[in-house]
């Protein structure tokens, strides 16, 4: 890029690639386009060959991110600014059915109930894995010990018939709610998964209303057509390799700033508003980069459905009032003049914010509800050729100069 002069304005850079000022600073927020700040460090400016070269780029994820390879999926697609799950608007499955339906759903229509539990000793060795990490440590580090520990006790884990992959699922799910540290230990009764993760990030009680807003949450994040931590448990499962190490492999992509997301970042954001006031915290992330996290999302002009959804179960009966408060006076205060449409992600802050869980609860549930899409992935996978995903190697020479 060179000045500001050969370069686009917000307004000019939306109408050339056809999309809304939001869904602009949404590819700018992960990473897909780079912009230049203004002299009066707000107005924001575009390179118009880069652009030129987005507009040229399909703009769907299994395009994106095949890597050569078609990825035929019948798990999930946006259409018509709708997440559907084998052809059922998933919106609506999360709001009524529990997060273990939808999981099954997504392994095999019509899949008898599975039990989301495991033997004692996979959640001895979970709970193991998860207490010897020190205090502070991530909930998403703590999970990929559950699964690795998981993993490393189940002597059936190379069995890949779609029967026992699907047993192996529920019961490293099961192992992973029951497996992080209680928040809640007067609450010991078994339930849900959402029910038992409820317990494992917040103190709160566990009401059948509030645990509600936590099984939606799950299931609007299940699955999300192909990513790239999909791929890489796609690509796991297309060596063969067992369920546990798909799921390993796509924790670990999960992990980037691309995928996980702005959940934390959003839940901070409020924690900041019901302290300091919702105005002045929107009138400092106006002014430091003319945008607010958890808004806009590239797949969704209208619109993100997931977080509506998820944004009306928790104005219906929000685990906590005052903090509930907080959360519509900052998005009241952000919509002025302007639509704004919540993202899953503000959905998911708004949930663990409002619940007392930490900050980096959302990335957590998101993992857990992710596991879900990632093993319907890796039966997919499972049904294709073996090693398919073999991009071909183009050899690059150094060149060397002439004296």
């Amino acid at each position: 890029m060179t000045d500001e002069v050969s370069l686009l304005s917000t307004a000019e850079a939306a109408r050339r690639l056809g999309v809304k000022p939001a869904t602009l600073y949404a590819y700018v927020s992960r990473g897909l386009l780079a912009r230049v700040r203004g002299a009066d460090g707000r107005t924001s400016f575009f390179d118009p060959a880069e652009l030129d070269q987005m507009a040229q780029q399909p703009r769907t994820p299994v395009a994106a991110a095949g890597g050569g390879v078609s990825i035929r999926s019948a798990i999930s697609e946006v259409r018509d600014q709708r997440l559907w799950y084998r052809g059922r608007d998933a919106c609506e499955m999360a709001r009524t059915d529990s997060f273990e339906a939808v999981a099954g759903w997504l392994w095999s229509e019509g899949q008898p109930p599975l039990s989301f539990t495991g033997p004692a000793e996979f959640v001895d060795a979970a709970r193991a894995a998860a207490g010897a990490l020190p205090h502070g440590t991530r909930l998403l580090d703590r999970i990929r010990a559950i699964v690795a520990a998981v993993s490393a006790v189940d002597p059936l884990r190379a069995d890949l018939r779609p029967e026992a992959v699907m047993i192996t699922a529920a019961t490293l799910i099961g192992a992973l709610v029951d497996g992080l540290p209680r928040q809640n230990d007067t609450d010991a009764t078994p339930g849900s998964v959402a029910h038992r993760l409820w317990s494992a990030l917040t103190a709160l009680p566990a009401e059948p209303t509030t645990v509600a807003s936590l099984n939606t949450a799950l299931g609007l994040l299940a699955d999300h057509t192909v990513t790239a931590s999909t791929v890489a448990a796609r690509v796991a499962a297309s060596a063969r390799a067992h369920p546990y190490a798909a799921i390993g492999g796509a924790l670990y992509t999960l992990d980037g700033p691309v995928e996980s997301g702005t959940a934390p970042l959003v839940h901070r954001t409020l924690a900041e508003a019901e302290r300091d006031g919702a105005v002045t915290v929107v009138a400092r992330l106006l002014d430091q980069a003319n945008q607010l996290p958890g808004f806009g999302h590239p797949l969704y002009p209208d619109g993100d459905p997931r977080g509506r959804t998820l944004i009306d179960v928790l104005a219906a009966e929000p685990p906590h009032r005052g903090r509930w408060e907080a959360v519509e006076q900052f998005l009241a205060t952000g919509r002025r003049g302007r639509p704004l449409a919540p993202t899953i992600d503000f959905g998911v802050a708004a949930l663990t914010f409002t619940a007392g869980m930490p900050a980096d609860a959302g990335l957590a549930i998101l993992a857990i509800a992710r596991c879900a899409g990632w093993v319907a992935h890796t039966l997919e996978e499972y049904g294709e050729e073996p090693d398919r995903f073999r991009p071909s190697a183009e050899a690059q020479r150094r060149t060397r100069r002439q004296p």
